[in-house]
């Protein structure tokens, strides 16, 4: 039966993907920051939730302040994953930090370029400036970035090492920083695993951590990762 529901939910997604990447590339033309588009992935993120029967409950939105920017830093467990946090940090502008190889997934691909999605190529060691220069002209014009700072997906839900490109760039620009907590994403679908399962995933906000300007970099580097870590 799992199997059957699965291949009907990828489907569903893979249809409802192909409606929305129309209108969303066809506002992205008119707006240098694509952010009508980005409102208009919400739905397409809301609709896919709906059609696998993924509800997203949120805790800790009284925490941030809606007209504020901040950098997002998740755990990661599932594909899911970003599905839920369109969701629960609706009120914001919101841009990624991904993997380079999304750009050749068929139209979805051509949609995280023209949305203004950061593209990070991990075999590529040097290209730590021209990250820091994309995230830096995001958050100038008003727009958050979520990171995932373990790098790729944990599969048996443990944290996983991070990484430091992150927390390098907050440093650097002095954006308050928002620890979030993913819960249950990795039963609706594992690292590894296509089939898709109803349930819920909880999304759990942290108080922002404003940095102290006085520190050095280096040590308020390794104090943001450990507090992120331990939230």
């Amino acid at each position: 039966m799992i199997f059957v529901l699965s291949l009907l939910r990828i489907l569903f997604v893979a249809s409802h993907t192909i409606f929305w990447s129309v209108p969303v590339l066809l506002f992205s033309f008119s707006d240098p920051y694509a952010k009508r588009s980005a409102r208009l992935v919400r739905f397409w993120a809301q609709g896919n939730l709906w059609g696998c029967g993924v509800k997203v409950r949120t805790r800790g939105s009284e925490r941030l302040d809606p007209q504020g920017v901040y950098i997002f830093m998740a755990n990661h467990q599932s594909q899911f994953d970003i599905l839920a946090l369109m969701v629960a940090l609706s009120a914001f502008q919101l841009r990624w930090v991904a993997k380079r190889e999304l750009r050749r997934v068929p139209l979805l691909g051509l949609c995280i370029q023209h949305t203004h999605q950061v593209l990070v190529d991990r075999e590529n060691h040097t290209q730590a400036l021209a990250t820091f220069r994309q995230v830096k002209t995001l958050l100038n014009a008003g727009i958050s970035v979520v990171f995932f700072p373990e790098g790729t997906r944990s599969k048996d839900g443990r944290l996983l090492p991070f990484k430091p490109g992150g927390f390098a760039v907050a440093v650097e620009m002095g954006v308050p920083v928002v620890p979030v907590t993913i819960n249950g994403s990795h039963v609706i679908m594992p690292s590894g695993d296509w089939k898709v399962r109803a349930g819920e995933i909880e999304v759990v906000l942290s108080e922002p951590i404003r940095l102290d300007p006085h520190i050095n970099k280096k040590a308020a580097r390794q104090e943001l990762l450990v507090a992120v870590r331990e939230a």
